[in-house]
């Protein structure tokens, strides 16, 4: 054995231990590189004035795009409709967080909600005989979700409301969206400013506590007169004089709409959009297929929309966490944002937020331990790993839904969308790095159901300053036109997608101004 001095013993040890635990904590990037830089099918032509259409790689040029659920009936499968959502959800549980106990009140599907259904959309037809319509102006609480599928059971669409104090924009919606009985929480809408359409026959009021619901329906009825009739929600569900029972329609007879949802165009224009069941539950199936199975909504998972299902987006991802029959938890809260207090008591494993919500938890407070994790994290998100979470606020939280959260925009180039409803790849990757979860960030538009596009749930890579938002879903294909000095076929231009989710057949402008990466991934031109 060689003579060596005892320092250089010491040495060569340091060196070994260092050598294994390198072997030992050596970790393979969660996806190879080489699929981030190749993210879409590209069709080998295109057509003048226009990029090449772009796809997802689950649905390339030789497959069909995700039309539905694909349900199996005998020798034969089925996109679907929402009945099915329903049925699926019974495997999952649906809650709702009561920020005064700090406890989670479960409800059960077979037992509480789906007779519900059935009470609801009765009352409803004993109130208006014929509804087509139902306007819904509800938070995220149990309420909405029986209405809306009652509405859906029963061949009614759904309006969705945006929850907006403007009661004058409120009536606008109204106007154009003509429904036939509104629901709504109590103490929320001035009927001394709100306009009610003439189609509006009867308001139901949901009231926190059944004590005093007797008191706020005597303040509707002075207010709105004798032309219009006034319920309660308790009166809804009353088991005293049940309503005559509704008979459910044959699926080939689901020609309607489902859920119709208003906006404001960047002219100031108020339009909507009304989808069937095909556009949501092709919407629904492209999201359980865009993430892969080891990743996507499991039936484990505890799912928190933070903000509401009156949004279209958040809308489709809670129908895709029902179909998953996963645990969806309401926090009960109707303001934008985090609350703390309430996710750590409910522990997340998913959270649909929007960059509002998220602003919250970037404006952490840095100081040199967590400048010091934040670089050490920083790191293993380049080499392809996801990190511990810097800040440990929610200890079970995996995967974040972000979705782009502007208005609709109007196709000019050069005009700066740069505020707090859109995010940078830069803050995504700082988000990603403070909670020690996956995050996956949307392009949406008013006209189409669910994303357009969305990150690809192991792309960790901060891109600077620019919003990337992923490849196109499964279920569309999506072209850049040539506007002024942008060229198609240079992958810069006007956005245009084409697929079931859409509101409208054929191909629709999103008036959004973007380009192809060379990864096949759409980055967003200010």
């Amino acid at each position: 054995m060689f003579d060596l001095p005892p320092l250089t013993h010491c040495l060569i040890g340091a060196l070994l231990l260092v050598i294994a635990y390198r072997l030992v904590r050596q970790r393979y990037p969660d996806i190879h590189p080489f699929a981030l830089y190749h993210q879409s099918s590209i069709s080998p032509i295109r057509n003048s004035e226009e990029s090449a259409v772009h796809r997802s790689m689950l649905t390339p040029f030789t497959y069909p795009l995700i039309s539905g659920l694909n349900i199996r009936e005998g020798h034969t499968f089925r996109d679907g409709d929402l009945r099915d959502i329903w049925d699926f959800a019974k495997k999952g549980k649906l809650g709702v967080f009561d920020k005064k106990s700090g406890v989670i009140e479960y409800h059960d599907y077979d037992t509480e909600l789906t007779p519900l259904v059935q009470t609801v959309a009765s009352r409803f037809n004993q109130y208006v005989p014929g509804i087509s319509k139902i306007g819904i102006y509800l938070p995220n609480s149990v309420e909405n979700v029986v209405t809306s599928f009652a509405a859906a059971h029963y061949n009614m669409a759904a309006v969705l409301l945006p929850l907006t104090s403007d009661m004058d924009e409120l009536s606008r919606y109204l106007e154009i969206t003509q429904p036939e009985l509104l629901i709504f929480e109590a103490g929320v809408l001035d009927f001394t400013q709100l306009s009610l359409p003439e189609s509006v026959h009867d308001l139901v009021i949901v009231v926190p506590s059944i004590q005093d619901h007797l008191e706020w329906k005597d303040q509707l009825d002075e207010k709105v007169g004798s032309s219009i009739g006034v319920h309660t929600w308790a009166d809804v569900v009353s088991t005293e004089s049940p309503p005559k029972t509704v008979v459910e329609v044959p699926q080939d007879e689901y020609n309607g709409p489902a859920i119709i949802v208003p906006y404001t165009t960047p002219l100031g224009k108020v339009e909507s959009a009304a989808f069937s069941h095909r556009n949501i539950v092709s919407a629904v199936a492209a999201q359980l297929r865009a993430v892969s199975h080891s990743e996507s909504f499991k039936s484990t998972d505890t799912v928190v929309p933070v903000d509401s299902i009156q949004d279209m987006y958040t809308r489709t991802m809670f129908l895709a966490a029902l179909t998953a029959g996963t645990r969806v938890v309401f926090s009960g809260t109707t303001s934008e944002g985090f609350d703390f207090d309430a996710l750590r008591t409910i522990v997340p494993t998913i959270v649909i937020a929007s960059p509002k919500s998220i602003l919250h938890v970037l404006n952490y407070t840095p100081g040199l331990l967590i400048n010091l994790r934040l670089k050490r994290a920083s790191g293993i998100l380049a080499a392809g790993n996801l990190p511990w979470p810097v800040l440990n606020l929610f200890p079970k939280l995996r995967l974040i839904y972000i979705h782009d959260d502007q208005p609709p925009r109007q196709a000019t180039i050069g005009e700066d969308y740069d505020n707090v409803g859109s995010l940078m790849s830069a803050q995504l990757s700082l988000l990603r790095a403070l909670l020690g979860a996956r995050v996956i960030y949307t392009l949406t538009h008013p006209r189409i159901a669910g994303p357009i596009c969305q990150t690809h749930i192991y792309d960790y890579r901060n891109l600077g300053p620019v919003r990337v938002f992923g490849p196109v879903v499964p279920a569309l294909e999506a072209v850049v036109k040539d506007i002024e000095d942008l060229k198609g076929g240079n992958r810069q231009g006007v956005l245009y997608v084409r697929g079931l989710p859409t509101a409208d057949k054929g191909w629709v402008t999103t008036n959004i101004v973007g380009e192809w990466g060379d990864d096949g991934c759409f980055r967003e031109l200010s």
